[in-house]
């Protein structure tokens, strides 16, 4: 089961009370964040856009042809920029989607199959985790993308988690290109996410929580809040209580109580020193291959590539131009 009840208990007994991020992405929320893209303030969508579309005949000319595995696809728009340089580059030999929300998958497959009506497609409904179990059968060179910086939503054991089942996937040789927002100045992170979609979308989560688990939660009595957590490296999300209440998810038979002014941390948004990242990423023997970012510099895409080898002279040599 995707949304395990068992992990929600737990988040919401603990303190702070948090709400895992994966709650977001049902139909609505999905359709916010894509509504959230379009903002002028957010500017995520649009850097990384920007530098798949200069780079992918690049990327792909590094890579050869691959099977490309996508966590995290959504509608796999930027994706079809990815593609459309390894069509230019020599192809692909097949595209696989991992996604929570099976709408999406059918929305990435239109977008793919408009590009390539020829690509073998699979769609995976699932984590991470359970997806790359399921596309273990491909076989040779690979691939692996995560894109909009999905990574920056993980706290420290999910991301080392993601990053021990990626190893796992891997063959050597094979690579990963990775999207990671870039620690900047609190004004320009503080407004990508304090716009109007982030808010509806922040507030949603409650309305998701509601649906699936049979849920008390009046979205009219929580505010949004967030800010840059300058010493965590990171933006955090949070529902601000704006009155004491009880809370009760009747299909999961379990209560608790807020006081007004408590909040509950519905996501974290980190951003990276990418030499330091890349370090972290180099303990999984993921060396980093080439970055690039976009004209202003707030944005990256790394490829990183899957060594038994590498040494540490070798990572720093290979520290990105």
């Amino acid at each position: 089961m995707i949304f395990r009840a068992d992990l929600l208990i737990a988040s919401l007994s603990e303190s702070p009370r948090t709400i895992s991020s994966m709650y977001y992405y049902d139909d609505t929320g999905s359709a916010l964040y894509e509504r959230l893209c379009m903002e002028p303030s957010y500017y995520l969508f649009r850097d990384e856009r920007e530098i798949i579309a200069e780079n992918a005949k690049s990327i792909a000319s590094i890579t050869g042809k691959v099977s490309l595995i996508e966590l995290g696809s959504g509608n796999a728009e930027k994706t079809t920029l990815l593609i459309n340089g390894y069509i230019e580059a020599g192809g692909l030999n097949s595209y696989a989607a991992i996604d929570i929300n099976r709408s999406m998958l059918e929305k990435a497959a239109e977008n793919i199959l408009s590009v390539t009506p020829n690509l073998e497609f699979t769609g995976i409904v699932g984590t991470y985790a359970t997806g790359l179990e399921k596309a273990a059968t491909l076989v040779g060179a690979k691939l692996l993308i995560s894109l909009g910086s999905s990574v920056g939503n993980m706290y420290d054991d999910e991301l080392h988690s993601l990053l021990g089942s990626v190893r796992s996937f891997m063959a050597s040789g094979d690579y990963f290109l990775l999207g990671i927002d870039l620690d900047k100045e609190s004004n320009i992170l503080e407004a990508a996410y304090n716009n109007q979609s982030a808010i509806l979308a922040n507030l949603c989560v409650l309305q998701h929580l509601n649906w699936r688990f049979k849920g008390n939660f009046s979205l009219f009595q929580f505010r949004h809040v967030a800010f840059h957590n300058k010493k965590l490296y990171r933006m955090e999300g949070h529902l601000e209580a704006m009155q004491a209440q009880s809370i009760n998810l009747e299909k999961l038979n379990f209560s608790f109580s807020l006081k007004k002014g408590e909040m509950i941390r519905t996501e974290i948004m980190r951003k990276v020193n990418l030499h330091a990242f890349h370090a972290m990423l180099f303990k999984y023997s993921l060396r980093p291959v080439q970055h690039w970012t976009d004209r202003n510099q707030r944005y990256a895409i790394s490829l990183l590539q899957l060594s038994e080898k590498t040494t540490g002279s070798d990572c720093e040599a290979s520290r990105c131009s």
